[in-house]
């Protein structure tokens, strides 16, 4: 899991998206924001917590039930949610501040550190930059990830194991050819860094990044560990779901911690409070590579895009029992957030927070279309769907047929099961959207995705 979703000037841009027109606006009110959570939370039975930062100070707002059992709100000031992959932001915190110290340069080879080659096609070193950007050609994950434990993937994915994927990797393209969303990528930078400061990656962030901006409550999530506060996850039928821990992998995903901390982050990133770790800021939400479109560049960590103008910065975060999402207006000075107890979209809501005037979905029509009744297909009216088909050169979409069932997954994105309305046509459960395969006597040449009032055309590879 741990989603990241991107956004161009007038839409949230993912397969699992939400589109949607934009025009600036002023903020809402307390009791406006408050209404829309509470009918999102009804809507979806699950826990909220979110926050609005600007200069007056943070909003603090919370909809919904901890658990089935428990009907109490979040408390967005103390209950903590897994943060997911916006743990990747603190990663590349912790990675600009080591810049600022001069440890290293963004340039210098990750080899140094590892005791074992790390390079790529043309056997040239992989520079920490690359790892922050997602440009290293690293995989999404470690082909050698087989946890014990598949509702806890990452709790025992160690050193060694990392060590021994390096040493048999083959790199497929040269550093910097292209834009791979990698966990993989994130969780070696973690590694590394503390290989460097001769620590562990958690005691290091708390010492270089969570003490210095004050933020308590916020923790990894090792293995043995039960962080007091922490909510019961639940998936996105309403169930709920062991928490996930974190070993070697932990710069990827593993922070637990509060909307009012998270809140406290965001105050920090842009500049509203005093702190030693705004030169490191300022270095993470800068562009440094290009990301999975032009228009969504990347910076250290950090997805960065436009709205009306407007420079933003977003990441997301998934497990299997929580979501989250975050926002920062560079130019306006104000941040969205919003944190669930399960695994749920939530960009929509972060977007809105940040910027009223920009709607969040239609849950209800949204959940009819989702809920459709589905047609049983013969496998072999699926197998010559199956192929991968692209975009653009750099997002496609994967069609898998298995066991009777067909699967899609986009570039940098989770696998979902689509559901036959007829013999090309298709619906997801996951995400309001459907899939066409445009009619041939074979293979379909193309599929059209149709999201959030968008027609988008893959064509066959």
């Amino acid at each position: 899991m741990m989603q990241r979703r991107s956004f161009t000037q007038a839409t949230a841009l993912t397969v699992v998206p939400v589109g949607t027109q934009a025009v600036w606006a002023s903020v809402g009110t307390a009791a406006g924001l408050a209404d829309t959570l509470r009918e999102r939370a009804a809507a979806e039975g699950r826990g909220l917590a979110a926050a609005v930062v600007g200069a007056q100070g943070v909003q603090l707002l919370s909809a919904g039930r901890r658990s089935a059992s428990d009907a109490r709100a979040p408390n967005p000031e103390s209950d903590l949610f897994e943060l997911g992959s916006i743990t990747k932001t603190f990663t590349a915190l912790l990675l600009a501040d080591a810049v600022q110290r001069k440890d290293l340069a963004l340039t210098d080879p990750v080899e140094s550190v590892l005791g074992q080659r790390l390079r790529d096609s043309l056997g040239q070193p992989l520079q920490w930059l690359d790892l922050a950007t997602h440009r290293s050609g690293l995989p999404r994950l470690a082909s050698n990830m087989q946890p014990r434990l598949a509702a806890d993937p990452y709790a025992d994915y160690n050193g060694p194991l990392l060590q021994a994927f390096l040493e048999s990797w083959q790199p497929p393209v040269p550093r910097q050819a292209r834009w791979e969303y990698s966990n993989l990528g994130f969780g070696l930078l973690g590694y590394a860094l503390g290989l460097r400061a001769g620590k562990p990656y958690a005691a290091l962030l708390q010492e270089r990044v969570l003490q210095p901006l004050g933020l308590n409550d916020l923790r990894v999530a090792s293995p043995g560990d039960a962080p007091t506060g922490l909510l019961s996850g639940h998936d996105a039928q309403g169930q709920a779901v062991p928490r996930w821990t974190f070993d070697t992998m932990a710069g990827a995903g593993a922070l637990v911690g509060s909307a009012r901390s998270v809140a406290r982050y965001a105050q920090a990133a842009l500049g509203l409070i005093e702190t030693p770790l705004a030169p490191a800021f300022e270095l993470t939400l800068r562009r440094h590579a290009e990301g999975s479109s032009e228009s969504n560049p990347m910076g250290l960590g950090w997805i960065l895009g436009r709205l009306n103008g407007r420079r933003l910065a977003n990441h997301d975060g998934g497990t299997t029992g929580f979501s989250s999402s975050l926002f920062l207006d560079l130019d306006q000075r104000r941040a969205g957030l919003v944190m669930a107890n399960a695994f749920v979209a939530v960009t929509d809501l972060a977007l809105h927070l940040l910027e009223p005037s920009v709607p969040p979905r239609q849950v209800a029509a949204q959940r009819r279309q989702m809920q459709r009744e589905a047609i049983r297909l013969p496998a072999s009216e699926l197998a010559p769907l199956g192929g991968v088909y692209a975009l653009n050169p750099r997002f496609k979409l994967t069609i898998r047929p298995r066991d009777g069932q067909l699967f899609a997954q986009a570039t940098g994105q989770g696998e979902f099961e689509l559901f036959a309305l007829a013999s090309r046509r298709f619906f997801a459960r996951v995400a309001a959207l459907e899939v066409a395969f445009e009619d041939d006597a074979g293979e379909a040449p193309a599929l059209v995705l149709t999201q959030g009032g968008q027609r988008m055309r893959f064509v066959r590879e």
